[in-house]
């Protein structure tokens, strides 16, 4: 068998880790489960990586990123009209939460952790873009449309990572389908004009 390439090879060692994260946690993961998980010792990682925490940080934009393209992608092949019901649809698609536990939690540990604050801050304006995409084709030829829709996206954002957060408590309320809804109805809300909104509030 030939060897591994040395791009290869960390491409391999950011795949695992990618997959321990979403398994034990932000917190919970550590660099034993990456070494364990490829059978290797601590020293081919940090050859690659110059601590736990710089691939911690590689692992947690990669995954991240994958998600954004993904609905990128999901968004992209749907109609205009349909668009806000397969945004509310996809975003509760997540076996087990795993990647809004991942999200939520790489939120929390970038107050401690500078390298994941650099990703997470990358992260979120990007993931606003995507929302401000979706808002802006879902609105297209609706009157009145928001003054402000990256004030919008932002709302809408807040609005979703507060009903995962809920989703993520034990024995929670907050079922599957409650939140699709609640993610749809402020997409729409989203449309009304001002004055309307301030009402339905």
């Amino acid at each position: 068998m030939p060897r591994m390439s040395g791009a290869d090879r960390r491409r391999q060692i950011l795949a695992t880790a990618v997959d321990v994260i979403l398994k034990k946690g932000v917190a919970g993961a550590a660099t034993r489960d990456v070494t364990q998980a490829l059978g290797v010792g601590a020293g081919l990682l940090h050859h690659y990586f110059a601590s736990w925490d710089s691939l911690r940080a590689e692992a947690i934009k990669l995954a991240v990123q994958r998600e954004i393209d993904e609905l990128k992608e999901v968004v992209a092949a749907h109609p205009d009209k349909e668009v806000f019901a397969c945004f509310a649809n996809w975003m509760v698609e997540d076996e087990d939460m795993r990647h809004w536990r991942l999200w939520l939690n790489a939120q929390d540990e970038a107050h401690r952790d500078d390298a994941l604050a650099e990703v997470m801050n990358i992260a979120m304006m990007d993931w606003h873009a995507t929302i401000r995409d979706v808002l802006e084709r879902g609105l297209a030829g609706r009157t009145p449309v928001p003054a402000d829709l990256a004030a919008a996206a932002w709302r809408v954002a807040a609005v979703m990572d507060g009903l995962a957060g809920a989703m993520l408590v034990k024995g929670s309320i907050m079922t599957v389908s409650q939140a699709r809804a609640l993610i749809l109805s402020q997409l729409e809300l989203e449309g009304l004009g001002q004055t309307q909104r301030q009402t339905s509030l």
